[in-house]
């Protein structure tokens, strides 16, 4: 059997142009997972947002109940507050405000993985709370300008009410 060198010279070219077609495929696939990968940061970012919201309403309901203890509900960014076993032992106004503030932080610990908190009251009965939360490498940085307190490399949401 005898073999056109020519046609020899065109199969190396047919292979060529496939491993260029694979590659672009590849790339065209990696494109597509990246933005894949975006939009489920994305959206973890918004439940994260959701779910700040619906925790300071918590929060808002507990300060309620307690409104005498108001000075009481103070938080630092990154504190942790003791737990207190108030439903079984005898328990001051400002006792139920840290075993509120306790339960309410582990809740935040649970809903939002990493997340920092400030709680500020102030004698007018007026308070501040500020959630923040890791933002993923992925997503465009935060503008540090928005909120001032809110730690590098984190995302916040800052609400205010008076009780």
């Amino acid at each position: 059997m005898h073999i056109n060198p020519a046609s020899r010279r065109w199969a190396g070219f047919a292979t060529l142009d496939a491993l260029a077609g694979l590659m672009l495929l590849n790339l065209l696939c990696l494109g597509v997972l990246a933005g894949q990968w975006q939009a489920l940061q994305a959206q973890r970012d918004a439940l994260a947002m959701q779910t700040a919201v619906a925790l300071a309403q918590d929060l808002w309901e507990r300060m309620q109940i307690n409104p005498q203890a108001a000075l009481a509900y103070q938080l630092q960014l990154g504190q942790t507050v003791p737990a207190l076993d108030c439903q079984s032992r005898a328990c001051s106004l400002d006792n139920w405000a840290q075993a509120d503030l306790a339960a309410w932080l582990g809740n935040v610990k649970l809903r939002i993985p990493g997340a920092q908190t400030q709680l500020l009251t102030n004698s007018q009965a007026q308070v501040q709370l500020l959630l923040a939360w890791p933002v993923s490498e992925w997503l465009p940085k935060p503008d540090s300008n928005a909120i001032k307190e809110c730690p590098v490399n984190h995302r916040c949401w800052q609400t205010r009410w008076t009780l």
